[in-house]
């Protein structure tokens, strides 16, 4: 049971009473310990205003209703994390949910609206006061979406063919999908390779056409997958690790320490107010660092690997080639 549940529950109790309740038959309600019990009566008091108060000579708890105003719950109390699923979920649901997937995904979407209203959330006018904005987000076709998540879930090895976004060649490929990844508003498949013999990461837009096949799958386990894709910098990382090292302006000093750029980052604010990031990344897929670092343009310099200054200085020249 989560803490709205048990809020939810001792409110319940205490405002249908009109007479202080004993502490012994409250916790045999909420089937909870007196621990339990201090913990949601502290947060209700002190964080939702609940006018919760103990009588002593009749040895129970109950609302002071000031003036007989009626106490009842904020409609809503939402942490970031929390607010933040909510919206993405939604928005999940309505987008795939309004193409070839809403009969499939309409009890699902009436369950977690039903969930929204217990908390006080209109499912209707969500998109409307909280809005996610995901930049170049790129659609991923229908059909394509379903045969994917279904070989995924069932197991089943996939033959693709896949443009590169790169330089568009085509290759095609035998896998066998293992996760799926909702990535800076995109969609990329985990997979085994097996021409390739490794894991790899496929835009799932790039699939020009996919197709199950019989062949036998290839399962990985999901610490193999977490310790291959996890440890260096973006979506499409792998076992080949170096350290990045950049160095911000004081202008952006504050701004970047504010910023999670990988879970293994390392900090310094030096003396003169600039600030070093050290973080992971792959050198033989660097481009999505690459590209961060050029969107804070002259506020950051890579002071190493050589191998990634000289890659964005050349992006750099290139840049300005086009203005000369």
């Amino acid at each position: 049971m989560d803490g709205f549940d048990r809020i939810y529950d001792l409110h319940k109790i205490l405002s249908k009473r009109s007479t202080p309740m004993p502490l012994a038959d409250i916790l045999r309600e909420m089937e909870c310990s007196r621990a339990t019990f201090n913990r949601v009566k502290r947060h209700m008091t002190d964080f939702l205003g609940a006018p919760i108060a103990y009588n002593r000579e009749l040895g129970g708890y109950y609302y002071d209703h000031q003036e007989g105003n009626q106490y009842e719950l904020p409609g809503i109390w939402l942490s970031q994390e929390e607010l933040h699923a909510l919206v993405l979920i939604h928005g999940l649901l309505s987008g795939i949910g309004a193409g070839l997937l809403h009969n499939q995904l309409a009890p699902v979407r009436k369950r977690f609206e039903a969930l929204l209203a217990q908390r006080a959330i209109d499912p209707c006018v969500l998109a409307d006061k909280v809005r996610m904005v995901g930049a170049t987000y790129r659609p991923v076709r229908h059909d394509q979406f379903v045969k994917i998540s279904t070989a995924l879930f069932n197991e089943k090895r996939l033959h693709i063919t896949y443009q590169s976004r790169d330089d568009g060649s085509v290759t095609n490929r035998d896998i066998s999908p293992q996760r799926l990844v909702h990535y800076r508003g995109n969609w990329y498949l985990d997979s085994w390779c097996h021409m390739r013999k490794g894991l790899r990461t496929f835009a799932l837009e790039c699939i020009a056409t996919c197709r199950v096949t019989d062949d036998e799958f290839k399962k990985i386990p999901a610490a193999e997958l977490d310790a291959h894709f996890q440890p260096t910098y973006g979506i499409f990382s792998g076992e080949n690790k170096d350290e990045a090292v950049l160095l911000f302006t004081p202008s952006v000093a504050r701004r970047v320490k504010d910023e999670e750029w990988h879970p293994k980052q390392k900090l310094q604010l030096l003396d003169d107010g600039s600030l070093e990031l050290r973080l992971p990344f792959n050198p033989e897929t660097p481009q999505e660092l690459i590209k961060d670092i050029l969107s804070y343009g002259d506020e950051v310099r890579v002071l190493a690997p050589a191998s990634l200054r000289e890659k964005v200085i050349e992006k750099l020249r290139l840049a300005c080639a086009y203005y000369g």
